[in-house]
């Protein structure tokens, strides 16, 4: 039987000997025994191997079955796989239609749907591309089972974050129903975020939403060295509409969430906000950074002292990724950057700003241009101390992220922001 297999908790995964395991795909999309494997399927094995200690993984070769084992299939395929999934048809389905967002089109949803269907009646049987996991004990999955309180299997996935990449898993209990996700903290980068999601996921969760719909925080735990949040999921419509509705910034649901932490209105100078505004640009480690946050941060405080504003929260990251729409409510996913005690209005602003960079890059004029657009839905004369006050909130924040774990990730966008910043505020009468 044709089977390459990897081993060795505690240490570099080896494939047949060697510490790479095989790589790219020939040119006919078939992998020989001898390949080497597509970097995605490559990462995802080794976080196989970093949560099975003890397993020996064992991969087809040549659409040869691995053996005996518990089976992982590599959907949709070996050659640009987005996930490790059970070998059950309710798993399957989930991994292929995992990822359902408002930027989902309709040609998309129908793929999706074809593919579940699929799924669903052939199970992995058909798929050549798996892996099986060979004897092993302690591993994550028994944590969780026991931290749960119920059998549970995974789904393994790799997402991408502003700083990072981690790995999150689709739990599935005793009937093979998908009802939680659990996102793993590796490093420094990965913990802080998920630190982040779960102390806002705290905070959220205990309020009644008419308009939103947020996940529930199920477990927050550790297993050796990773760092674990276990949330519900939330399971939007495969079919989320044209791309009008798609694409429309929910209103009534971010002002549901602003409105939720109202303050009484106070000048924008006198903002527990502004101060920590100051205090990050002080406290920035690039001299040349700090220097131009800081001298425009002079000139927005300059109107500030003028200006009195409504106080309440914002998600942070609101974008058509970071949400799907389910019945006449807004799922709303991806909280590790909210914040409350800000000025209102800035999540329809970055809604706005996220769509104008998406369609024509990120740059300094595409992000003004997404502003002015945003802007236009909010005429008044606080309209341009509206986009003042958003620039500086997400500029300071990516500077400030810029010197940390994973920085580096997120140091071109800062930069593209503090000129954005500086242009606004050159513009301004």
């Amino acid at each position: 039987m044709a089977t390459a297999g990897i081993s060795g908790p505690g240490g570099t995964p080896t494939f047949l000997g060697h510490s790479r395991l095989p790589g790219p795909p020939t040119r006919s999309g078939r992998v020989r025994g001898d390949s080497p494997l597509a970097p995605a399927a490559e990462e995802l094995l080794e976080t196989l191997v970093r949560l099975e200690p003890g397993a020996r993984v064992v991969r087809s070769v040549d659409a040869v079955a691995p053996g005996p084992g518990r089976h992982r299939v590599m959907v949709p395929d070996r050659t640009s796989p987005i996930a490790l999934s059970v070998d059950h048809p309710r798993a399957l389905a989930a991994a292929a239609a995992s990822g359902t967002d408002a930027t989902t089109t309709p040609a998309e949803s129908l793929r999706r749907l074809g593919s579940r269907a699929w799924l669903g009646l052939t199970g992995g049987g058909l798929a050549p591309d798996r892996v099986a996991v060979v004897g092993g004990r302690g591993t994550l999955v028994d944590h969780l089972a026991e931290v749960l309180g119920q059998d549970v299997t995974y789904t393994l996935k790799v997402e991408e974050t502003a700083t990072c990449r981690r790995p999150v898993l689709q739990l599935f209990d005793e009937q093979r129903r998908f009802f939680a996700l659990a996102v793993l903290g590796l490093g420094p980068a990965s913990r802080a975020g998920l630190e982040a999601t779960a102390s806002a996921l705290g905070v959220v969760g205990e309020r009644e939403w008419e308009h939103l719909e947020v996940p529930s925080i199920l477990a927050r735990t550790s297993w050796g060295d990773i760092d674990v949040l276990v949330t519900g999921v939330l399971h939007p419509s495969w079919w989320q509409g044209g791309e009008r509705r798609r694409l429309e910034a929910p209103v009534e649901a971010m002002g549901e969430l602003s409105r939720a932490w109202a303050e009484d209105a106070v000048r924008v100078d006198e903002m527990a906000w502004m101060r920590r505004q100051q205090e990050t640009a002080a406290a920035l480690a690039d001299r040349d950074a700090r220097r131009r946050l800081g001298s425009v941060l002079e000139r927005v405080l300059r109107d500030a002292r003028r200006t009195t504003w409504p106080v309440g929260a914002w998600h942070g990251d609101w974008t058509a990724r970071h949400m799907a729409r389910r019945g006449g409510r807004v799922q709303l996913w991806g909280w590790s950057r909210f914040e409350v005690g800000v000025p209102m209005g800035l999540d329809p602003v970055h809604f706005a700003v996220d769509a104008a960079t998406r369609r024509h890059g990120f740059s300094a004029d595409s992000v003004r241009s997404g502003l002015r657009e945003a802007l236009k839905r909010q005429p008044g004369p606080g309209a341009s101390m509206t986009g003042g006050l958003y620039l500086l909130a997400v500029a300071t924040r990516e500077l400030a992220l810029a010197e940390g774990p994973g920085g580096h990730r997120v140091t071109e966008r800062a930069q593209v922001l503090l000129s954005a910043l500086e242009g606004w505020v050159d513009a301004r009468p």
